[in-house]
């Protein structure tokens, strides 16, 4: 049986104190690979805590790829990579993904959109009425402004638990923007590596930077380590993976970074694109946590949260590719406007920027559970399942015996469901046999799509 001394938690939560005792007693072997965890009533009883304390701690666990679970049979400690001094990836805190009722009721994609650009504004006109004209007008530096970049190392070390230098952040407009940056700082004429299905623009932007790009499939833990083959770059998104959501395993992103560091001149771009709307338990740690190699480009956007017209991303560079964008790179001037970047840097500095992400991660969970009870009122609800529905702005639909997902997905439209609202995932598929193959079609919902009208309607959507 597991004994913790859980008087020793501090001010932890009870269930992130004993995920973290197990995780660390995986990591460390003292609980063996394919070692059966006890069962949660069992523990609960041992420890004298609750059933509901105990399954949040091993969904944390499941959530990450510590252990998997076997139904009828409970948890089972997975198998790491072999190695010494392996590092345990930095944790963010359990608050960065707890929701914050604070009386608002977002309840549609209007919602969602408008609290961002109300948000923007009031900051906005802060900005113009009490900010200094030289900081807010004069041009900011290439790399963004100062204020800016620490602003956005205090809410990594916040929100993520990433102990992030400003000097290596880099603001751009827009996730597009930093992905041109990239391919220029690492060389013309590299092999790029994308997730299949992904985002398709990747490939597009990558090839027009002059990168060969290989399409790599994904299995249960992620992407496939067996298939990069000997590319230079992998752009993954191990935390909430689009289209397909799902979330890389500990043991892959150990794979992942030893694959990086095998051979000079790799990387891997870790975007990180939607982190803040888990929807139960703590953030997924970033990949950039457990880099001590230096290989990890981490990506992030505001776009997802504050709107995609503010065109706002940035990145984290290794120690090595900051020294080669200073040099080659530092002539740029900024591509987002210093009144942009102050205006931002007031959001973050307030606490603004946090209580907004967390109205919207309860929007989005209200609009999942809703989506989930109307799945569930319908006659052949057997057919239907949410996959990966604990994290990130979008469900997975998969449907059993669907013959075409495109007529189904205008069929959807025809009753009313908007058509950016059921998105068949064959969309993103490049390689065609890199897409699921078990006989399951598969629809991308993304919540801010999505009205109380649209959700019912699925409840009457025909399969057929």
């Amino acid at each position: 049986m597991l004994d913790y001394d859980l008087s020793a938690r501090g001010d932890s939560a009870l269930y992130d104190f004993l995920y973290q005792r197990i995780r660390d007693d995986i990591m460390a072997g003292a609980i063996a690979a394919g070692q059966r965890l006890p069962s949660k009533r069992a523990l609960a009883q041992h420890l004298g805590v609750s059933v509901v304390t105990v399954e949040g701690a091993y969904a944390q666990l499941a959530a990450e790829g510590y252990v998997r679970s076997r139904p009828r049979s409970g948890y089972f400690a997975c198998e790491l990579p072999a190695g010494e001094g392996m590092p345990v990836p930095t944790s963010a805190p359990v608050v960065a993904c707890e929701a914050v009722d604070d009386g608002s009721d977002l309840t549609s994609s209007a919602s969602f959109s408008g609290d961002a650009a109300r948000l923007w504004a009031r900051a906005l006109r802060q900005t113009l009425s009490s900010e200094p004209e030289g900081e807010v007008f004069a041009p900011a530096p290439a790399q963004g402004s100062m204020r800016l970049r620490r602003a956005i190392a205090a809410h990594l070390r916040q929100s993520r638990g990433l102990a992030v230098d400003p000097a290596r952040i880099v603001v751009g407009a827009g996730a597009q923007m930093l992905d041109v940056m990239i391919s220029q700082l690492v060389g013309i004429g590299r092999e790029f590596a994308v997730e299949d299905p992904g985002y398709v623009r990747l490939t597009r932007i990558y090839e027009a930077c002059g990168q060969r790009v290989r399409h790599v499939p994904l299995d249960g833990q992620g992407v496939r380590v067996d298939a990069l083959g000997d590319v230079d770059v992998l752009h993954v998104m191990p935390s909430h993976q689009f289209p397909t959501g799902r979330v890389t395993t500990i043991g892959r992103r150990y794979e992942l970074l030893g694959w990086a560091s095998a051979r000079e001149g790799r990387w891997l771009v870790e975007d990180d694109y939607d982190c803040e709307f888990r929807m139960s338990g703590r953030p997924v740690p970033a990949l950039l946590s457990a880099d001590v190699a230096g290989n990890v480009i981490y990506t992030n956007t505001f776009s997802k949260s504050l709107g995609s017209a503010l065109r706002l991303a940035y990145m984290v560079l290794p120690e090595e590719l900051m020294e080669r964008y200073v040099r080659e790179l530092g002539f740029y001037s900024s591509t987002v406007s210093s009144v942009q970047q102050v205006t931002l840097a007031r959001i973050l500095e307030g606490g603004e920027y946090e209580r907004h992400v967390a109205r919207v991660r309860k929007c989005c969970r209200d609009m999942r559970d809703a989506l989930a009870s109307a799945l569930r009122s319908r006659g052949d609800a057997e057919r239907v399942r949410i996959e990966e529905a604990d994290a990130g702005l979008h469900a997975v639909l998969a449907i059993e015996g669907v013959r075409d997902a495109e007529v189904l997905a205008e069929r959807a439209v025809d009753l009313g469901i908007p058509g950016v609202a059921f998105v068949p995932l064959e969309r993103y598929v490049w390689d065609a046999g890199n897409a699921p193959a078990d006989g399951r079609a598969r629809f991308v919902v993304p919540y801010d799509a999505l009205d109380a009208a649209a959700v019912a309607r699925f409840a009457d959507l025909s399969l057929c």
